[in-house]
């Protein structure tokens, strides 16, 4: 898995060296299939592939079909089926079926990529717009919180409209940027989370007083290593209301700290490292302070999924799958 600016910015790379690429996107999910309405996969003209559709046998057939249509720049919408006695040829206990568009990105297709990349970088959703009538596509991307009409029509993640009779139709899908992930704290679990996110798609910034803790080793893929007084983060880095925080320092008088400025303009996730008993001592010294109930009460304490983790490992597992039910949401 890769992040949708690196998914983007791959397409970009092939159709500025003039190499036309398949963008397979699923559609529409009948039955059993790994993965549903809303999974994207590149299929390049050497063969390989970014990202993926689910695997299996209903990908093979879609790449077995995009790579037939890279040849001649065609671009279909097709439905992929295993009926239960073909699934059984595969080894899988029940069929599946998925509508995917096979959409065949030329250097015309140049300037949505860039940008659906600029509006990336600086909107939080975007909106994939493909329609077509018999074999003519069209590939256009917008800025989802600039088109009222696109708001009144996506009251979801997406909508797939098709008239079989005329071969024509629209599929709309919302997409957006995976939260960045600020991780205060550069200890055990601050390392074993940070060792899941970027396969996850999450990009992630690491604060820390402690030098020691705020190493590259300790931290490889980190966008950002930040030696900071916790009671002045927020000279350092702008958290905005759309990012994920993870509140994992060395004792919960530095937590606080972290909490009272967070508070002030929440982002979308606040998980904080504790017990149940500490969870009550940090909500009694925020009210102290001033804040609302409803806003301590988005502070999650104990971090993480009840899986009764107790190892570093295990506790950032449950708090990264915290993160995903998060995003899913």
């Amino acid at each position: 898995m890769i992040t949708i600016k690196a998914f983007w910015q791959k397409v970009q790379t092939q159709l500025k060296a003039n190499n036309p690429v398949i963008l397979a996107m699923v559609m529409e999910k009948k039955g059993s299939a790994p993965r549903g309405v809303g999974a994207h996969m590149l299929i390049l003209s050497d063969g390989s592939t970014v990202d993926t559709i689910g695997g299996g046998p209903l990908e093979y057939l879609a790449i077995q079909e995009a790579k037939q249509n890279l040849k001649n720049g065609k671009s279909i919408v097709q439905t992929f089926s295993l009926n239960n006695a073909t699934a059984g040829e595969y080894g899988m206990v029940c069929g599946g079926q998925l509508t995917v568009a096979l959409y065949c990105l030329q250097q015309k297709d140049l300037v949505q990529v860039e940008k659906a990349l600029t509006l990336i970088n600086t909107k939080n959703k975007i909106v994939l717009s493909l329609s077509w009538q018999n074999e003519n596509f069209d590939f256009k991307v917008y800025d989802l919180a600039e088109s009222f009409a696109l708001k009144e029509k996506l009251t979801k993640k997406s909508l797939l409209q098709m008239d079989t009779t005329n071969q024509s139709g629209q599929y709309l899908e919302i997409m957006k940027q995976s939260p960045r992930v600020y991780l205060f704290g550069g200890g055990y679990v601050a390392q074993e989370v940070a060792k899941l996110l970027p396969n996850l798609e999450f990009e992630y910034i690491v604060l820390e007083e402690r030098s020691e803790f705020a190493k590259k080793e300790l931290f490889p893929d980190a966008k950002r290593i930040v030696v900071v007084d916790y009671a002045d983060f927020s000279k350092q880095v702008e958290i905005k209301n759309s990012d994920y925080v993870i509140v994992v320092t060395n004792g919960h008088t530095k937590d606080t700290l972290v909490l009272e400025s967070l508070l002030k303009n929440p982002p979308a996730y606040i998980g904080v490292i504790g017990s149940r008993h500490k969870k009550i001592h940090v909500e009694n010294y925020l009210a102290e302070k001033g804040f609302s109930e409803d806003l301590i009460k988005q502070i999650i304490m104990p971090i993480g999924l009840d899986i009764k983790a107790e190892t570093p490992s295990e506790i950032a597992i449950s708090i990264v799958a915290q993160l995903i039910q998060k995003r899913a949401q």
